[in-house]
């Protein structure tokens, strides 16, 4: 079976004390698995600056040993409409194979909303779109706006308008599975480059974590929305009709407008595949072995 094509938008932040791991996790993730063929990483600002992000995805890729492609783009949601590198990769890309590359989005959608405006075909051209955002009943963010999506809601309000096949991973799905310190000590026993590399940076993170959500550990936001991209039959298909807040502060709110399961198109909106139930068991065995697997 031929390889899924993938380009992935993130906003790294591993190493970066209090920002998130998990955009590193989902890139070695990816790059771990047999059924992907990653054919480049963008990047957007959100958990820290663009700039910082571009750097700690080129250290990524160092530590990984791989040479994808990897290019800078908004710095800033008033950059959304402006050309920049990842965003012509995206569409260069794109163009050159369509119907055939998956883009997943796990930061706020500037990049990607940007490659719609400028080009008007760039949508329907892609193979699918998976994106880690929103929440419905996960609180607080289902009133004020998950991470993602308030960063840049009118780039968030573009995306999910879209006419094309989408999937949106909110924060509801992705907190059923924990990561927890026995999994860092699967990680943490193996000694390839890439293995001791995520063993020094989650300590810290895991923490941060368990006080924050008192979980036990950490949400793997990120890596859920990759898993998705790798194995779709890990998760249920649950179609709804949403709305996003734009602006205020509430920005990034989604709505579910979808009343007695019609899912009819209305009022521009378009059905979004909103999984609401993971099998935990099967995707944290994808998730640690793929990362036990590099070398």
């Amino acid at each position: 079976m031929a390889r899924k094509q993938v380009i992935i938008d993130v906003d790294p932040g591993i190493g970066v004390l209090f920002r998130d791991i998990d955009d590193a996790l989902a890139i070695f993730l990816l790059l771990s698995s047999p059924a992907i063929d990653l054919q480049g990483i963008t990047v957007n600002f959100g958990n820290v600056p663009a700039p910082t992000g571009y750097a700690i995805a080129q250290e990524v890729l160092k530590i990984a040993g791989t040479e994808i492609p990897l290019f800078k783009g908004a710095d800033l949601k008033r950059n959304l409409g402006k050309p920049n590198p990842a965003v012509e990769f995206m569409i260069r890309t794109v163009n050159e194979n369509p119907g055939m590359i998956s883009l997943l989005g796990v930061a706020p959608l500037t990049n990607i909303a940007t490659a719609m405006m400028l080009d008007r075909g760039f949508a329907a051209k892609l193979n699918e779109l998976i994106i880690m955002g929103g929440s419905l009943s996960f609180k607080p963010f289902n009133y004020v706006g998950e991470f993602n999506f308030h960063k840049d809601s009118s780039a968030a309000a573009r995306v999910l308008s879209a006419p094309i096949k989408k999937t949106l991973i909110t924060m509801d799905v992705c907190s059923q599975v924990v990561f927890m310190r026995e999994h860092l000590e699967q990680i943490r026993s193996q000694k390839s480059r890439v293995a001791q590399y995520i063993a020094a940076r989650i300590p810290s993170w895991l923490l941060f974590n368990r006080v924050l959500f008192r979980k036990g550990g950490f949400f793997p936001w990120d890596v859920v929305a990759a898993a998705h991209v790798i194995d779709a039959t890990l998760f249920d298909a649950h179609p709804c009709l949403l709305s996003i807040q734009e602006g205020g502060a509430r920005a990034g709110r989604i709505y579910n407008l979808a009343r007695q399961n019609d899912f009819t198109e209305r009022n521009g909106l378009i059905p979004v595949n909103i999984p609401l139930a993971l099998d935990a068991k099967r995707f944290m065995k994808l998730f640690i072995d793929g990362l036990l697997q590099l070398s």
